[in-house]
């Protein structure tokens, strides 16, 4: 065990000083002969799947072969030392021994082999969350280490990678290692990244759900209440007035947080809207208004924000565009509206036709006593097609079936103005239009 456990100390030690032996000598090296044969020795055994003479004849490739021989020493050299690892049954330190091995040997690749560098440092990572993942005595270098990574390659660097170094820093943060600044300048640091990362490969979809992951990350840690964001935006907002890049992660943050209210994040959107006046950040000075309850202000900016807005993103804002007339009891607005935004964004095609069925619900409508009551024929019409456009919506609108049923016109009555069930109708109130089928009770 302790010859063993010399090996990896020797192992280790050898990585460290390999890039700096001299090649002179040829590809093989002064001691090409050995060098070649050892080479061979390992690379059969691996094929044959025998990894204990594999990982001799290995450390004799490392000993007697130039460090820039062959990348595949360093490749096939970790599937070697992961197996080693696993099978290890010694002492602690024999095992931190050849953990410290692994990690060596893909420095050593990545210092050698620079344009493989990343992936030689993604593989080391890769180790490192496995083996030390779950040890917290170990969160710090797991943090330094993945921090260092992301910084180098920015938006490169690999999306899990970059949530892990946010996710560890909040295990720090736990801890009173890190600070509130620290966890909010890394937030900013890390968001730029995956903006980055969208500028780059923007039919990337991972890259939404991993940046998902990042805030949530954040939004855990307890750092990002309004007073923080407040204390730590506002100086920044100062100084970085003409920086659309940090005003958009200075609104995303307050927006997700619900500090809509604050007045920093109501300045951050008017500036943002000064240099880019976007349908987003029309939207969020429609927030901002709607919040203070400045509701005149509030339906300018969402007006600005649909008028602005194209495809799906135009219809999201007609449809609570809608809700909006709707609650104004400007009804035939509201329908008209609605439809639009079903038109231009299919997600709300369900509830653009409920929208319209509660409103013709909700219509008074003049005239006979069929007149008054032929609204619920069109309301029922209506939230027959929501549930059928979004079965998420069926309870919801079998309720409202249930309850604008009872108020059709009774059997009796229909047979005093000549008209029968199944009878086509046309509904006019309430400046609106629409054509249904007669429906009684008894």
């Amino acid at each position: 065990m302790k010859k063993f456990r010399l090996a990896s100390y020797l192992l280790a030690a050898a990585l460290l000083v390999v890039p700096f032996q001299s090649s002179a000598q040829g590809r093989f090296g002064k001691d090409s002969a050995e060098c070649v044969n050892n080479l061979n020795f390992y690379q059969d055994y691996l094929r044959q799947g025998n990894m204990d003479e594999a990982y001799v004849n290995w450390t004799q490739a490392m000993k007697f072969c130039p460090p820039k021989v062959s990348q595949n020493l360093y490749i096939n050299g970790r599937k070697i030392m992961l197996h080693r690892i696993n099978k290890y049954n010694g002492d602690a330190a024999g095992r931190e021994a050849l953990i410290d091995s692994l990690l060596t040997l893909a420095e050593t690749r990545a210092s050698l082999f620079p344009k493989n560098a990343k992936k030689a440092k993604e593989g080391r990572l890769s180790d490192i969350m496995v083996f030390y993942g779950q040890n917290p005595e170990k969160t710090k270098y797991i943090y330094d280490n993945l921090d260092a990574y992301a910084t180098e390659f920015g938006a490169e660097a690999d999306h899990e990678m970059v949530v892990n170094a946010m996710i560890k820093a909040t295990e720090l943060y736990a801890e009173k290692k890190l600070t509130d600044e620290d966890i909010m300048n890394l937030y900013s640091k890390y968001n730029d990244i995956f903006e980055a990362k969208r500028a780059a490969m923007p039919e990337d979809t991972t890259i939404d759900a991993a940046e998902a992951m990042l805030q949530n990350a954040f939004i855990n840690s307890g750092v990002a209440t309004c007073e923080n964001l407040v204390k730590v935006f506002a100086p920044r907002f100062e100084q970085n007035k003409e920086d659309m890049a940090s005003l958009k992660v200075m609104s995303s943050l307050l927006n997700s947080n619900e500090c809509t209210d604050t007045e920093l994040f109501s300045e951050v959107v008017a500036q943002m809207y000064k240099l880019d006046p976007s349908a987003g950040t029309a939207y969020y000075l429609y927030r901002f208004f709607n919040t203070k309850g400045d509701k005149e202000t509030a339906l300018k900016y969402l007006k600005e924000a649909a008028n602005v807005a194209e495809g799906v993103d135009k219809g999201t804002y007609m449809y609570e565009l809608a809700t909006i007339y709707y609650s104004n009891r400007q009804f035939g607005q509201a329908v008209s509206t609605a439809r639009q935004a079903s038109e231009l964004n299919p997600k709300y095609a369900g509830k653009a036709e409920m929208l319209i069925g509660t409103i013709w619900a909700a219509t008074s409508c003049g005239g006979d006593e069929i007149a008054k009551r032929a609204k619920f024929w069109v309301a029922v019409d209506c939230m027959q097609r929501a549930k059928a456009k979004d079965p998420s919506l069926a309870d919801e609108a079998n309720k409202n079936i249930a309850r604008y049923s009872s108020y059709f016109p009774k059997a009796e009555d229909a047979f005093m103005y000549d008209i029968v069930n199944g009878q086509g109708y046309t509904v006019s109130c309430g400046g609106m239009s629409a054509s249904t089928v007669v429906r009684t009770i008894k």
